[in-house]
């Protein structure tokens, strides 16, 4: 069984969002929180309407739900989104969560700062999914991740995206961008380790050349290849920093429009 957390502020990204998780684990029996932040909702005598609110939201999921073992329960908690939600994921044992961002794609708004990068920020104990309001849904047939292959994967880090890989029959397309240098040997280790977890599934290696900066070589090829999902693990050194250190981030073009899922290191 899996637990899947939506959070949602009632808004129509934050509705794509939890349909795509719908659609995404359909396949797979599972319960999904949707759950609503609002710590003035009993000062304010909102409670009541918040609660209807949510109500609504799983009765429109409900609806479009083909997963027969789905199963659905609502949350209004009486926090702060940020300071309330990771006891909410350990006490219900979160698998993923699913939210939605706005903007004209998930990555640059990821990564120019939003409630998405302050999830990040706040909780390093499940990946999270992010799911651009641009986003049209379309079958899922191919995922990315996008690596250096300067981080030891645990297998753990790795089965989420692994068993969504599984059970949705994709391709995953594993890229290295080169930066000039040829890799290493412990690179080439890691790498080789690498393709032993990922013996079972469909998958690929390609090396690809960096264009412009990192951010746009990604954008690329995502485009390019036409994926569906980008996936990284976010681990506090080397090419996960890159990405987000100051100066990059003021030089990001990111147009992909794809669900960007980070998964969380394992220290």
């Amino acid at each position: 069984m899996k637990h899947i957390l939506l959070p949602t502020d009632f808004s129509k990204n934050a509705l794509k969002a939890c349909e795509y998780a719908i659609a995404l684990f359909k396949k797979e029996a599972s319960t999904f929180y949707v759950l609503h932040a609002d710590p003035s909702a009993t000062s304010t005598g909102r409670g009541a309407s918040l609660n209807k609110e949510l109500a609504k939201t799983v009765a429109h999921l409900k609806n479009i739900s083909t997963g027969s073992e789905h199963h659905f329960e609502t949350k209004l908690l009486l926090k702060d989104l940020f300071a309330g939600v990771e006891r909410f994921i350990i006490e219900k044992d979160i698998d993923f969560i699913v939210m939605g961002t706005k903007g004209s794609s998930a990555l640059k708004e990821l990564f120019m700062g939003s409630k998405a990068v302050k999830m990040l920020e706040s909780i390093r104990i499940c990946p999270i999914l992010m799911v651009p309001d641009t986003y049209q849904h379309v079958p899922i047939e191919r995922f990315m991740i996008a690596t250096n292959f300067d981080h030891y994967y645990e297998r753990v880090e790795l089965n989420p995206v692994i068993r969504l890989a599984k059970n949705s029959g994709v391709e995953i397309q594993v890229v290295h961008v080169i930066d000039g240098a040829p890799l290493s040997d412990y690179q080439e280790k890691l790498k080789a380790l690498l393709k032993k977890k990922m013996k079972g599934i469909n998958f690929s290696f390609e090396e690809v050349s960096q264009t412009e900066s990192l951010a746009n070589t990604i954008t690329e090829l995502v485009a390019e290849r036409n994926v569906h999902l980008l996936a990284m693990i976010y681990h506090r050194y080397g090419f996960f920093k890159e990405l987000f250190a100051t100066g990059v981030i003021k030089k990001l073009a990111f147009n992909t429009s794809v669900p960007f899922l980070v998964l969380p290191e394992v220290e």
